[in-house]
């Protein structure tokens, strides 16, 4: 039960719906997920370049002294602070300025511990001021011996900016193609994604849609064996079954159409055969007659007995042939009325008991003493009954043990005649109820037209029943009639 109520569950969460809507949030929450990754890695590569060394030294390039100092002095690239106004003022170990470079506009040479000291231990990057310029220091070592490299600056170029740091329209630039190209990698991620969401959904769709079409086109095409097979959600499995149901039966039926044309025409060609047979004789034998050849009166009695059988031959056939026809057609209708069928039956078999006594049968008979009702056509039921017993008296040798059998019970009514006599080829049980079916050889001249068994079949399907033939240990042919 608990199966049961998981199977159903996940069944409906099969659903073509519901499987959009799943693809739907998981692409919508792929997106969401794309959009705040990148907006952080926006934002970490604007900070990292603020933070780089590039950024950091480009704000310092106008006053510190650390950013240009190199052991080879002379070679200090002083340009940017030159071009300021401002100027470079190497010292040696004894704090005396041994080397300028740019236009000194002071008239210090030699500067004191404590001056040193001070510059050494500024805030704003180690740069201080006082009322004429701005200094930077950074000491630096010069063949194992210790200098100083001193960056004075005019205040008013520091004044430009109040944060001693330049002007970062560079860097926002920076910043907004960094964003730019950003959002054009989001924007082309967002229309693949949604191509990509486009191409599996309609996958799904598509897919089984072009399986159901050539499934289609083949059984147009007359192909009738032809089956569907796809794995898709539950409406799209619905029409597979459905179709491969219907192209099942369309191939059933088509098979059946195809096995009662050639029955049809298998019914003509014996239908032909057994009449030729007879009437050729009817005709020869009264041309003999006709024409005066013969004068013996026994000769003449004899050839006239021979067109009396024969035509009783062709009769019987005609009979039979008429008897299948009208069961046969859907338009004919049976008369039936509630009788005992029990009685019915002993009816039937004292019919026959004379001639279950001259060929010495063993008959067996056991049928219930209360009535059994039943409605059913008594002519057409007695005629279906008694083509069962006609075989097995016609066929079978002397003493064959037959047993007539009815039972009744919740099921219904099963009446058997069963017969320890030749038996039925293996070959022809399955097809021992269709027309001109004979058991063995014997019965083309026996007078057995191999209608009638298809007719009592008939009848039997007619009153909504079946007629089977089975085998036993005991019993060769049984006939099983259930109602």
């Amino acid at each position: 039960m608990d199966f049961k109520i998981f199977k159903n569950i996940r069944k409906r969460f099969k659903k073509l719906y519901i499987t959009m809507l799943k693809d739907y949030i998981a692409f919508v929450f792929l997106i969401l997920i794309v959009f705040l990754v990148s907006i952080g890695l926006i934002i970490f590569t604007i900070g990292k370049m603020v933070l780089s060394e590039e950024y950091v030294k480009d704000t310092q390039k106008f006053f510190m002294a650390s950013r240009i100092v190199r052991s080879d002095y002379k070679n200090i690239d002083a340009s940017e602070i030159i071009s300021h106004g401002g100027w470079v003022e190497i010292l040696d170990s004894n704090k005396k300025v041994i080397y300028v470079k740019g236009n000194k506009k002071d008239n210090r040479i030699v500067y004191s511990e404590d001056e040193l000291l001070n510059f050494m231990d500024l805030n704003y990057n180690n740069l201080k001021s006082d009322k004429s310029y701005f200094y930077s220091i950074a000491s630096f070592n010069n063949n194992k011996e210790k200098f100083y490299c001193v960056v004075k600056v005019p205040p008013k170029i520091i004044s430009i900016n109040v944060d001693i740091v330049p002007s970062p329209d560079k860097y926002i630039e920076k910043a907004a193609i960094s964003i730019v190209i950003s959002i054009l990698i989001i924007i082309i991620f967002l229309i693949v994604s949604v191509f990509l969401y486009a191409y599996l959904t309609s996958k799904k769709i598509v897919k089984p849609l072009r399986k159901i079409l050539e499934g289609i086109k083949k059984m147009t095409e007359g192909d009738y064996s032809t089956r569907i097979d796809f794995n898709a959600e539950n409406e799209f499995a619905e029409i597979k079954d459905a179709f491969n149901f219907m192209a099942e039966k369309i191939e059933i039926s088509e098979s059946e159409r195809r096995r009662l044309e050639n029955l049809r025409q298998q019914l003509l060609a014996d239908i032909s055969h057994d009449l030729k047979t007879p009437l050729t004789s009817i005709r020869g034998y009264s041309k003999v007659l006709c024409d005066g050849v013969v004068e013996d009166e026994e000769k003449i009695k004899k050839y006239l007995n021979i067109i009396y059988n024969k035509s009783e031959r062709a009769t019987l056939l005609i009979e039979n042939l008429h008897e299948f026809t009208k069961l046969d057609n859907s338009q004919y209708s049976i008369n039936k009325e509630e009788q005992d069928f029990s009685e019915f039956i002993r009816e039937i078999v004292s019919e026959f008991y004379n001639e279950f006594q001259e060929k010495k049968f063993q008959l067996k008979i056991d049928l219930p003493e209360h009535e059994v009702m039943y409605k059913f056509d008594k002519v057409e039921m007695g005629r279906a009954i008694s083509n069962i017993i006609t075989n097995a008296l016609k066929y079978n040798c002397r003493g064959t043990k037959v047993k007539i059998e009815l039972n009744n019970n919740t099921d219904g009514i099963q009446l058997i005649i069963a017969d320890d006599g030749i038996g039925i080829d293996e070959n022809l049980k399955e097809k021992v109820f269709e027309p001109f079916t004979r058991g063995d050889k014997s019965r083309y001249t026996k007078g057995g037209t191999g209608l009638g068994l298809s007719i009592a079949n008939k009848i039997i399907q007619r009153h909504g029943g079946s007629l089977i033939l089975e085998q036993c240990a005991e019993y060769k042919t049984v006939f099983k009639l259930n109602l």
